[in-house]
């Protein structure tokens, strides 16, 4: 019975990825399904070998990762999903995570891949693992956000920034936008927050997710931080009134 029960979701899955796309993309090929359990039946699969798929700049391409990498970040990655209630992820609609490593999207280095439509996030995990945890949140933000497309309203979070601010409109024309947690950048948390206001509320979210000290601090000393804090956080009380973020 378990092995018709995985072999149903593999074929349920490997017949959307075929069918849909992922910024643009055709396909998925060569996926697996990776045996971690949790607690809100996400599902996890691993890229079987190298694939890239897409069009043009909007092609995504990925690397295997070994079973030892797996097994270095599966504790990790379980963690940072248990976070998520079943309840909260059925809201937002995520259902799969794609792992793999050497991960690019337009033949530039990335960390994650969301695809609402695909109910899916696509995760490098060849990465340090305070990254790593970081990245799913943001990933998942984006998840968030397009399903809750009217909640997370652009203008209102750019009415948050100093009325000098400009975003550069655009993620990824360049390599150079560090994830790193930055000090002297009044209202934002990175360098890649200063990129768009999507990326700015995903950066900020996953920030929060983590609520490490040095972020507090952070924080604390900046009054629009802090209120980019109170909006995500009034916001997802609206998605599921039960979320904790501590």
């Amino acid at each position: 019975m378990k092995l018709i029960k995985i072999l149903t979701i593999v074929l349920f899955f490997s017949t959307n990825v075929l069918a849909d796309t992922i910024y643009y993309l055709l396909r998925i090929p060569n996926l697996e399904i990776v045996d971690f359990e949790n607690n809100n039946q996400i599902k996890t699969f691993k890229a079987k070998k190298y694939f890239k798929v897409g069009i043009k700049d909007n092609n995504v391409e990925c690397y295997s990762p070994n079973n030892q990498l797996i097994k270095e970040k599966r504790k990790l990655i379980i963690e940072n999903m248990n976070i998520y209630s079943e309840i909260f992820l059925n809201k937002i609609n995520l259902k799969f995570i794609v792992i793999c490593k050497d991960l690019q999207v337009a033949s530039i280095p990335a960390l994650g891949v969301p695809n609402h439509a695909l109910k899916t996030i696509i995760i490098n995990i060849n990465i340090d693992d305070y990254k790593l945890s970081r990245t799913i949140h943001h990933e998942i933000f984006h998840i968030i956000n397009d399903q809750y497309i009217d909640t997370f309203k652009t203008s209102d979070w750019e009415s948050l920034n100093s009325y000098q601010f400009k975003y550069t409109d655009c993620s990824t024309c360049t390599d150079k936008y560090g994830m790193e947690l930055v000090k002297n950048k009044k209202g934002f948390l990175s360098e890649y927050s200063q990129s768009t206001p999507r990326e700015d509320m995903a950066e900020t979210y996953s920030f929060l997710i983590l609520n490490d000290a040095k972020t507090r601090k952070v924080i604390s000393n900046d009054n629009i931080l802090t209120n980019k804090i109170n909006y995500i956080k009034s916001r997802i009380y609206k998605i599921d009134k039960n979320f904790k973020f501590d």
